[in-house]
């Protein structure tokens, strides 16, 4: 019996990895999982929180190499909020840093920062209450915490996907990118020959 080797195969695959809208998509998904298990949800909103300031960063990468051939040289060098202050000048959009949906944008980059540069500290507060106060009992009760752990909330995480994407509708119908539906997973392709 003659033991033939099976043919070889020249297999090919490409994939466009659309970043901002894997990290949209796992945003919700947090988002959805504290909505539906409150134990332990604030770790859950505060990763969708962090999702949602990561794939807005992610789409503005993704939007500003189709309206700046020059984007790669920048990029790295300027903040979430400065890119989005470049595109949305080049684009004409007027995005008011004082009211929604701007001001979440800095309340969450603000948010990403004081987590991705964060470090020990010791947070003291000293009050004179009066012993017969019913704050004093909460007070002592309540542990100090930084404000980053009290933007872990529900309405934060709801308010952030909302307002962001806003921002990135507001940005992609301005932009007009082919053949790129917003929060599109990218293309991907496969093929095989004998």
């Amino acid at each position: 019996m003659i033991n033939r080797k099976p043919p070889k195969a020249r297999v090919s695959k490409k994939r466009d990895v659309h970043t901002y809208a894997e990290l949209w998509h796992g945003s919700r998904v947090l988002l959805e999982r504290g909505q539906a298990e409150l134990k332990g949800s604030k770790w859950l909103w505060m990763g969708s929180l962090i999702l949602t300031v990561f794939s807005f960063e992610a789409y503005l990468n993704h939007i500003g190499p189709k309206l700046f051939s020059c984007w790669n040289i920048f990029e790295k060098g300027i903040s979430p909020e400065g890119k989005l202050s470049i595109v949305c000048e080049r684009l004409g959009i007027d995005l008011p840093k004082d009211r929604r949906p701007r001001q979440t944008v800095r309340d969450l980059v603000e948010f990403r920062n004081k987590l991705a540069h964060g470090k020990t500290e010791t947070l003291e507060s000293n009050k004179t209450l009066r012993t017969n106060d019913e704050f004093l009992e909460k007070f002592i009760v309540k542990p100090l915490r930084q404000t980053w752990e009290d933007y872990c909330t529900e309405n934060n995480a709801l308010r952030a996907r909302e307002d962001i994407k806003q921002v990135m509708q507001l940005i992609h119908e301005k932009a007009k990118p082919d053949n790129d539906p917003l929060f599109g997973f990218g293309m991907y392709s496969a093929s095989a020959s004998l």
